[in-house]
């Protein structure tokens, strides 16, 4: 994980990426890196809110969780 010119957040972490789509965050690109699927996100306070909730074990909907972690695989197959 990391931040690019602090304008955007990337990670390769498919659990983070799906819970903050869940979380209605968009996926502004997704890159390829050393065989790791970057997704690359808007950087936000909102944004960093959520990364420590997700870190501190927030809810967020079971169904719809992994059903974006379905669509986040076949993406990066």
């Amino acid at each position: 994980m990391s931040s690019e010119m602090n304008c955007t957040y990337q990670t390769t972490d498919l659990t983070l990426t799906s819970f903050l789509r869940c979380r209605g965050f968009a996926i502004e690109n997704i890159k390829q890196n050393n065989g790791r699927t970057l997704f690359i996100f808007q950087e936000s306070p909102e944004l960093r809110r959520a990364i420590l909730d997700f870190a501190n074990d927030e809810v967020v909907n079971v169904r719809s969780f992994c059903s974006t972690m379905r669509d986040l695989k076949a993406i990066t197959r």
